[in-house]
C-alpha cells in the first residue's frame, strides 16, 4: 500500500531537519509508539501499541535509516516490525523529503510503501488505510507542535 502526505511545519529547514534526524526524539510524535532506543550506528528499536479496525496491535521492531542526505532534505527508512501475538507484521520504506518555504515554514512530505503480512494483511485494505492515513496526519500535527514549541522557548 502506498501512500503520501505533506504538511508545512513551523520551523526553519535545518531545525526541522535536525529535529527529525534524531529518530528516536522525533519519533515521540508518531501516535502510539511506546518507546524508541538507538541500537546502533544507523538501528533504533521500537513498539508501537494501536487500534485498526478491531484489532489491538503491538509493533515490535526496528527503524533503519538508509540514506539521509542533509542539502537535499532527503531521507530513507526501512521499517520492519512484528506483533508475535497476533500474527502479523509489516515492512514500510519510507521516504521523506524537506522543502525550505520561509525561513521559519518548511514543507514535509512522506511517502511509504507499506506491506502488510499475516492477520494484518487480511484486514482489509481500506481499513489499514483510514488508519495509516490517520497516523501520518497525527504525527505531522505533533511535530508541528513540537516545533512550534521548541521556536517559541527560543
Amino acid at each position: 500500500m502506498k501512500l503520501q502526505n505533506s504538511c508545512i511545519v513551523p520551523a526553519g529547514f535545518t531545525e526541522s531537519w535536525d529535529f527529525l534526524m534524531d529518530v528516536a526524539g522525533s519519533a515521540k510524535c508518531v501516535p502510539g509508539v511506546v518507546e524508541a532506543i538507538w541500537d546502533g550506528e544507523e538501528c533504533y528499536r521500537g513498539t508501537l501499541r494501536a487500534k485498526v479496525g478491531p484489532m489491538s496491535i503491538t509493533l515490535a521492531g526496528t527503524v533503519t535509516v538508509q540514506e539521509r542526505e542533509a542539502e537535499s532534505g532527503r531521507a530513507r527508512f526501512l521499517v520492519e516490525a512484528s506483533d508475535r501475538r497476533v500474527g502479523g507484521g509489516v515492512k514500510t520504506d519510507m521516504l521523506m523529503q524537506l522543502t525550505a518555504r520561509s525561513p521559519t515554514e518548511t514543507e514535509l512530505t512522506i511517502e511509504t510503501d507499506t506491506t502488510f503480512m499475516g492477520r494484518l494483511g487480511e484486514l482489509g485494505q481500506p481499513v489499514i488505510r483510514r488508519k495509516a492515513q490517520s497516523t501520518i496526519e497525527e504525527f505531522a500535527r505533533n511535530l508541528s507542535r513540537e516545533l512550534a514549541a521548541r521556536g517559541n522557548s527560543t
